[in-house]
């Protein structure tokens, strides 16, 4: 199973908010880039933006699915929006993203951290954002099953 590295994930948060409390930086700087975290799969990854004064947003994504030649995209933006719509119905932070300059479908599983101490749930959101990418690849398997198989994890 996908998962992030503890200790690569503890040693990228320290250096990210020590970066955030050096006095030698501006908070511009740090605030333009987000740290992005690589699990053990090429297609999962974490990413962590301060976006105000103490708050973080914290995405998990996950690609599911590549377009092709021979992708029915019409059928996958269908069933993307019927994701989004039962996300919104059942309130996770979860939705379907296309993003047209990688060709793919991504999962993105967004938290926002009103503090620092909040950083722990971190591989929490992580692993419910995995869980839910495997359940959302097996629906796609199963409802477009004339399509190129999605990623797996």
């Amino acid at each position: 199973m996908t998962a992030l590295n503890d200790p690569d994930l503890i040693k990228a948060l320290a250096a990210w908010v020590g970066q955030l409390k050096s006095p030698y930086h501006e908070d511009k700087q740090v605030n333009k880039y987000p740290v992005k975290l690589m699990s053990s799969s090429p297609n999962a990854w974490l990413e962590i933006k301060q976006i105000d004064q103490g708050m973080m947003e914290i995405t998990c994504i996950h690609r599911v699915m590549e377009q092709d030649e021979h992708s029915d995209l019409e059928g996958i933006r269908k069933e993307c929006s019927q994701f989004n719509a039962l996300m919104e119905r059942v309130r996770l932070p979860a939705y379907m993203w296309e993003d047209s300059h990688k060709a793919e479908f991504q999962l993105r599983w967004q938290e926002t951290l009103v503090t620092q101490a909040d950083l722990k749930y971190v591989q929490r959101f992580f692993e419910q954002s995995l869980y839910l990418a495997n359940a959302l690849q097996s629906r796609l398997g199963w409802a477009l099953n004339s399509q190129p198989q999605p990623l797996s994890h």
